[in-house]
């Protein structure tokens, strides 16, 4: 906080009093042309393009995505306060304003309303803030499921972390704890949602749209359905963005069938085990093999360079064939990992994600 000119970010971030939330001024980066990664932010606050403009910052100062953003912060912080406990205790009430603003669970905090994504009915969350960016007539939406998942996930972590670092300061514990519990509560919801309403798939024999999928409880194998929730003439694994009105297979940002397919399956991380069913990796992965392809031929190595291999070898991998995967992982060239379009994922973190896959 504070800005630059306070040793805070350059980006600073405000509270907008007019809606209770967290949102950033946003950034007018400048840089010479010959060395764009090394640039500033020329603006300071009240100058706040995000506040400005809609479509800066993926909407940011209008609401837009913020727990997919603020989900990597949380995450992050998780890790950082694991390793750097005098770190965790020294941030914690900063952390909570990403948490409070995208899940907040108190009825009595005046600043914040509370869980502002969550739609409590359907079980998912909304992307879309005050205002779509594209004025569409269908109502609220959200793209990528998974993005929304990891963000609740980071929230448990943050909070189990810091209920280990707090450990007899009975304040801050209970303050911990609720935060693990809200962040597994929405984490658990927004999976189911996704099951039911991202990942695309149903019986090749029953006409009313059911698969069996065996599920372990307990010590017993037991099999359940997998109701299809969309009618047959909708044909793909997956929705790409879903609105109150309709389910479409695009994105917001990319044409390519890979695109689509990627953005429900990122970032990596531990909770993808619950989030994406064997029976639908199966059914997945050869089309998005196939549309990785197909995006490499007709866009200059499209899938290659913006980090979507890095994710078609995670996706083999859900599918039980691990040392393929790994094989798959390692041939991925080393700048793919460390450029703009890893997608995030760092090669320690892909080949930790295979590695503890179960296998075929």
């Amino acid at each position: 906080p504070g800005g630059k000119e306070k040793g805070g970010g350059e980006a600073e971030f405000l509270y907008d009093a007019s809606w209770g939330g967290f949102v950033n001024c946003g950034c007018k980066y400048t840089f010479e042309k010959k060395h764009p990664g090394e640039g500033s932010c020329s603006n300071t606050f009240p100058d706040c393009p995000a506040i400005k403009d809609v479509n800066e910052d993926f909407g940011n100062g209008w609401y837009n995505d913020h727990h997919f953003h603020y989900g990597y912060h949380i995450y992050a912080a998780a890790v950082v306060a694991k390793h750097r406990p005098d770190w965790g205790r020294k941030y914690f009430d900063r952390i909570l304003l990403y948490i409070r603003d995208i899940a907040n669970p108190s009825a009595d905090d005046k600043h914040f309303p509370m869980y502002r994504q969550k739609d409590w009915y359907l079980g998912n969350s909304w992307a879309a803030g005050l205002m779509s960016m594209e004025l569409s007539p269908h109502g609220r939406e959200q793209e990528s499921s998974s993005e929304a998942i990891a963000a609740f996930e980071g929230i448990a972590l943050y909070g189990n972390v810091m209920m280990d670092v707090f450990g007899e300061d009975e304040g801050k514990l209970g303050s911990a704890r609720l935060v693990r519990n809200v962040g597994e509560l929405l984490t658990a919801m927004e999976v189911s949602a996704a099951n039911r309403f991202w990942h695309v798939w149903g019986s090749k024999t029953d006409e009313e749209g059911s698969t069996i999928v065996s599920t372990t409880k307990g010590d017993a194998l037991k099999s359940i359905p997998h109701i299809n929730t969309y009618p047959k003439k909708y044909p793909q694994p997956v929705v790409g963005m879903m609105y109150d009105t309709m389910a479409s297979f695009q994105t917001w940002f990319a044409p390519e069938d890979v695109v689509s397919y990627g953005i429900q399956l990122i970032p990596l991380t531990a909770v993808a085990e619950r989030r994406d069913d064997p029976e639908w990796s199966n059914i997945l992965y050869p089309l998005y093999a196939k549309s990785c392809e197909d995006a490499n031929e007709a866009n200059d190595g499209f899938c290659n360079e913006n980090g979507w291999s890095i994710v078609q070898a995670a996706l083999l991998s859900e599918t039980g064939e691990v040392a393929d995967a790994f094989e798959m992982a390692q041939e991925i060239p080393e700048e793919v990992f460390i450029s703009d379009g890893a997608c995030g994922n760092s090669l320690s973190n892909t080949l930790w994600f295979i590695s503890t896959r179960k296998q075929s």
